[in-house]
């Protein structure tokens, strides 16, 4: 892995946006023989990630927060070193009905196992890198200090273009996108937020398409998080 995480920190280097390193992530997630990846900075009020995962599953994850019993993130807190897993071995007895539907839709989105790098950051928040795929695989991790110094970089640089971002941004939002896009993340979906702000369905989506294309965003769930960056939301 040690080859491909010098190929992915050269790319993180050039890259100048919040996309291009989601690129760079895929491509380090494949080149190492994983279908996808997941980036996490979590404190003990917010989540943030970055990830290849459908955008389903990212709003079913945050919305539910499901960060509080996902396995992998029990085991990163307490092993906070670089580790392999695997689905199978996920405690099965007495679980809850929402740890049931977790490890439902973790099955039903190829989460079958993988390699998590975690490693503490700021102000005791923890950032961490998955690569999983929906095989099983036994993967040659390479050294642990490489590995978690290419989180950091992935923090760092995407730090430097928040910063960058807001020092120059010219971008405003009008007040219907920033109010639907505020709704959005905290975690309302589309006819939801037709309700709370009496607005049909479609101007709802209109106004998030209209902020998701000028927050130059892939989805919603970027948009939130770049709007987040911005200081807009």
């Amino acid at each position: 892995m040690d080859g491909q995480i010098t190929s992915l920190i050269d790319a993180l280097d050039t890259s100048n946006d919040q996309r291009s390193i989601r690129n760079a992530l895929k491509s380090f997630s494949l080149a190492c023989g994983f279908e996808r990846f997941a980036y996490f900075e979590m404190t003990s009020k917010e989540i943030s990630t970055i990830t290849s995962f459908p955008l389903e599953w990212q709003h079913d994850y945050l919305r539910s927060q499901f960060a509080r019993i996902d396995p992998v993130i029990t085991m990163a807190k307490r092993l906070m070193q670089m580790f392999t897993w695997t689905a199978k071995d996920w405690p099965s007895r007495h679980l809850s009905s929402e740890e049931k539907r977790f490890r439902s839709m973790a099955k039903q989105y190829g989460l079958c196992s993988g390699v998590s790098i975690p490693v503490h950051g700021s102000y005791g928040s923890l950032l961490m890198l998955s690569l999983t795929s929906a095989q099983a695989t036994n993967p040659t991790l390479g050294s642990v200090a490489r590995a978690e110094q290419a989180v950091l970089y992935i923090h760092h640089r995407l730090r430097a273009i928040a910063d960058s971002e807001l020092m120059n941004c010219s971008l405003t939002l009008s007040s219907q996108e920033a109010v639907c896009l505020k709704w959005a993340a905290k975690g309302k979906y589309m006819r939801e937020i037709s309700l709370i702000t009496n607005l049909q369905y479609r101007t709802v989506q209109f106004y998030l398409d209209n902020a998701r294309k000028k927050l130059d965003a892939t989805n919603l769930v970027e948009a939130v998080s770049i709007a987040k960056d911005k200081g807009i939301i």
